[in-house]
């Protein structure tokens, strides 16, 4: 087929669909609703994504680990990370690792001024503050407190909550297991209700079954001369030397691990969280644009039943065009190319209206929940994708019409009325 014929047509085609502006319309708009949905979805899938992966870098950094007590991404998991046996020493003699830090979680009698009774007590390393900031997340201290230093003895820091309910403020003394211990820190008061913030300070993550406004926090050192030795505990953030492969040396951790007896002890890298963020998006953005293409499938159907319509009021043109010359391919081809065309266009105005929906997702998003900075994502590859697909998708639907027309005896469409 020359340019020029083709070029023909494309205006024959034209022609065509301008000639029933008002049922071309009403055609498209099927394709359009299937496609607006499958672009805003599958936009809104790829910028939770990214905005999640996103949030995990912040947290995670280029050189750093998590080691827990089973593999968070197991379905035999529970919500709250088993605890394992682990030497810290250990874990920072292998190679690669430059700094551990640990969290230990136990139940502790607590005596306050006000108040006594039973309570969780973590132990949280010092090298949280230095080397894992980021771990912390955006938990604040009150005016005046610090985090542990290296060398800390008896020093806690409590939770909003239960600085409260205990009646002590900075500088103050509380005994835990019998033993006195000067408040040096109280986390801001978590807003917004009795839950609470769960896991670690200011939930940078989320370990224990005890509530970051409930909890008391003691150096990690401290923790053996308070409730015993044991090498058990809930989490383990592991740092890297620069230069070297995050997933190697985290290999190279989990395997000591199982040689000490923590067979179950898993080591997560940020590529680990990525892959298992990608397929679960992946998944639900699939399902969801599987439930949006049943609109395209109406749609579809649009299409075929304008373009059976059209051969039957075209009988008689196709019928001329044979008689000129015009092949049974050259007949196939304007058919074709006209509901293709439908089909581009509901294919613009939907992805069009997709970005629109997608972008103002977004901007709501980031309206209302202030601390997410949610990403808003526009594949150029999913428009691209969409565009073609909605044009064949209107060829496909138009191929029996099409098919139809071609096969019409030239005499017979001539003698038509």
């Amino acid at each position: 087929m020359s340019g020029g014929t083709l070029r023909d047509f494309l205006v024959l085609a034209g022609r065509s669909i301008a000639h029933r502006r008002l049922r071309s319309w009403l055609t498209v708009i099927g394709i359009f609703i299937g496609i607006t949905a499958v672009v805003a979805l599958i936009s809104i899938g790829l910028s939770l994504q990214s905005t999640m992966t996103g949030q995990v870098g912040k947290i995670f950094g280029y050189n750093t680990f998590v080691i827990f007590g089973e593999d968070p991404f197991s379905q035999q998991s529970h919500s709250s990370m088993g605890a394992f046996q682990l030497d810290l020493g250990t874990v920072k003699a292998v190679e690669g690792v430059v700094a551990v830090a640990a969290v230990r979680e136990e139940s502790g009698f607590v005596v306050g001024p006000e108040k006594k009774g039973l309570l969780p007590v973590m132990g949280l390393s010092p090298e949280l503050a230095t080397e894992f900031k980021s771990f912390l997340m955006d938990q604040s201290l009150e005016k005046g407190g610090r985090f542990f230093q290296s060398g800390d003895g008896e020093r806690v820091i409590l939770g909003g909550r239960i600085a409260q309910r205990l009646g002590v403020t900075l500088g103050s003394t509380i005994e835990i297991q019998d033993r006195p211990f000067e408040v040096i820190g109280v986390l801001t008061l978590v807003e917004g209700g009795a839950e609470g913030s769960r896991g670690g300070m200011g939930g940078g993550f989320s370990v224990g079954t005890s509530s970051a406004d409930d909890t008391l926090y003691v150096p990690f050192e401290i923790m053996d001369s308070l409730f015993g030795p044991s090498d058990t505990v809930l989490l383990t953030l592991v740092k890297t030397a620069e230069g070297a492969d995050v997933d190697e040396v985290a290999d190279r951790v989990e395997t000591t691990l199982h040689d000490l007896g923590s067979e179950d002890a898993t080591a997560i890298t940020y590529n680990d969280i990525n892959q298992q963020i990608g397929t679960i998006m992946g998944a639900v953005s699939a399902f969801l644009a599987g439930l949006a293409g049943i609109s395209l499938l109406v749609g579809g159907v649009g299409v075929m039943n304008t373009m059976y319509t059209s051969v039957l009021e075209r009988t008689r043109e196709i019928g001329v065009m044979k008689a000129i010359g015009a092949t049974n391919g050259h007949v196939l081809a304007i058919f074709l190319i006209e509901s293709g065309l439908m089909g581009l266009v509901g294919g613009i105005v939907g992805a069009g209206l997709g970005a629109g929906l997608s972008v103002l997702a977004g901007a709501l998003i980031r309206r209302f929940v202030e601390q997410v900075e949610f990403v808003t994502v526009i594949s150029p590859g999913l428009i691209a994708a969409t565009l073609f697909f909605s044009f064949l998708l209107g060829a496909l639907a138009g191929f029996l019409p099409a098919r139809r027309a071609a096969k019409l005896p030239p005499v017979d469409a001539l003698r038509y009325e």
